[in-house]
């Protein structure tokens, strides 16, 4: 991980005066940074003019995941700029999973080259071109886009409470759909910054004062907008009587700012155990707080369909709580979790903050939540960003699987299969999950196939966690993790998956690998 977050953001420049946006040329570096510049020189062949279909797909399959932009209608009637446009019809070619994708890639990093403006627009543009090279695994071009977006954004002070109001053209929707954009970029921004395990991220070192956004069905009917609430005011109705409804996007950003907070502490070995334990209770105190209408995520709807964004934030935060325990236990020394893998870049280990026992019952439940999550799938179609977390909560289980009792391999196995599954639908449409599938495949296979009587085969003899923080034990006598009873997993493990039954625990090994 990086070592600290720049004091302050001197880096960028103040937001200029822009009346309202600039026409200016933007210091671009895409052209720089790009593995193939001579391909942006020219504009690429004509591909044929499938845009309205493209901008179907993109808004029955792509929008609800990542909803910044405005609705269809209004969408197909705005004067948007080419690039915003070029991108939303590459996203649509990789969901129709069109052979031409290569080449609406290529027309939308030529467009968002050419377009050089200082536009909310342009921001949009760059931070969805960020997310679908993402899930196609062009990692380290969608880390240039979204680093030129969070460059944007801070200029023109998309971070400000007023940005929305001064920019939006008195139209509503618009001053919504920017309040949007931003917190979008800091949510894909604290995203990458996890997959990458930089102990911070851009986003979260400037003033978080833009205005919260609202629910989905205000912004689909365009009318009835509330006065945008503010951050303070949203962490403040915890002290409220009653329980004030903020929209899902308030939700899904709060996870966001804990999995902030883990990050800034999660590979630091001398952390005090006081800030330790102050996070992890952000954790496990972030559900406490959703109102009854979004404290069950199996009955959670928005707009008549299942809640994309509460469903992120429970997603959120098990990803975050996996990465905050699993460095401090001995089971991140277990195949498969000693092998690098898409979207799950291990950390090292690190002397456990409390008992070993304590970390190792959280990652294990927070993987359990991620296969709970699994089990809620539907028709709805997910944000690619779903496929690290499954990524993840597979090599947990299977890691788990090589420690515990023969009798409970069926449930690990169990869970692992329903991830398998869905990590394969995904890999329908993103090529990241594909990529996913075949790792968590190969390393399902080594730890399934071995015979019944290695499953539990002991840990080395000498652990690689033997002393917790510091040396303080905290009046506990240190466990040794070779020697730890973990029956206390039988019960956790047969806890009722939400809305999902299991499949026959009869199931071959054959046809499980093969799903």
């Amino acid at each position: 991980m990086s070592t600290a977050p720049p004091k302050t953001l001197a880096e960028s420049p103040p937001p200029p005066s822009i009346q309202p946006f600039t026409t200016q040329p933007w210091p671009d570096t895409l052209a720089a940074q790009t593995s193939k510049p001579d391909t942006l020189l020219e504009p690429p062949v004509q591909i044929g003019d499938h845009e309205s279909t493209l901008i179907e797909l993109y808004f029955a399959k792509f929008h609800h995941a990542h909803p910044i932009l405005v609705p269809k209608l209004t969408y197909c009637s705005l004067p948007l700029p080419n690039s915003l446009r070029a991108v939303i019809r590459f996203i649509g070619s990789i969901l129709a999973g069109n052979m031409e994708s290569e080449q609406y890639k290529l027309e939308a990093m030529y467009a968002l080259k050419q377009d050089l403006t200082w536009t909310p627009y342009r921001v949009q543009g760059l931070l969805l071109f960020s997310i679908a090279l993402h899930s196609i695994n062009e990692q380290a071009q969608a880390q240039t886009y979204l680093s030129n977006a969070v460059d944007l954004a801070n200029v023109l002070g998309m971070n400000r409470y007023s940005f929305a109001a001064q920019h939006g053209e008195g139209n509503p929707m618009l001053e919504e759909s920017f309040r949007r954009t931003w917190w979008e970029l800091f949510f894909i921004d604290g995203m990458f910054a996890a997959l990458q395990q930089r102990s911070w991220f851009r986003c979260n070192t400037v003033e978080l004062k833009a205005g919260l956004p609202c629910e989905d069905p205000i912004f689909l009917a365009g009318t009835g907008f509330p006065t945008a609430p503010t951050l303070s005011q949203f962490d403040n109705r915890v002290f409220e009587d009653e329980d004030i409804n903020f929209s899902s996007y308030c939700y899904r950003t709060e996870a966001v700012r804990i999995l902030a907070r883990v990050l800034a502490i999660a590979e630091d070995p001398d952390v005090e155990k006081d800030e330790f334990t102050a996070v992890d209770n952000a954790l496990a105190g972030w559900k406490y707080h959703l109102p009854p209408c979004k404290a069950d995520i199996a009955r959670t709807v928005n707009a008549g369909e299942p809640d994309e964004l509460m469903f992120q934030a429970h997603l959120i935060i098990n990803n975050a709580t996996i990465m905050l325990h699993l460095p401090r236990t001995n089971l991140r020394s277990i195949h498969p979790l000693t092998a690098e893998t898409t979207c799950c870049p291990w950390s090292r280990p690190l002397a456990p903050t409390f008992t070993e026992h304590n970390h190792l019952m959280k990652v294990t439940a927070a993987s359990q939540g991620l296969s709970d999550l699994a089990a809620l799938r539907s028709n709805h179609d997910h944000t690619p960003f779903l496929a690290c977390g499954l990524i993840m909560g597979s090599l947990v289980q299977l890691s788990i699987c090589s420690l515990h009792a023969s009798h409970c391999i069926t449930q690990h196995r169990e869970r692992v299969m329903l991830m398998i599954g869905v990590l394969k639908a995904l890999g329908r449409v993103w090529p990241l999950a594909q990529l996913g599938l075949s790792q968590v495949r190969t390393y399902a296979k080594e730890v399934l196939q071995r015979p019944s009587d290695t499953m539990a085969a002991p840990l080395p003899s000498e652990p690689i966690l033997a002393t917790p923080l510091n040396g303080d034990t905290n009046g506990e006598s240190q466990e040794d993790f070779t020697q730890i009873d973990i029956s206390w997993m039988d019960d956790l493990l047969q806890q009722p998956t939400l809305g999902h039954q299991p499949p026959d625990g009869n199931l071959s090994y054959d046809a499980f690998m093969n799903l």
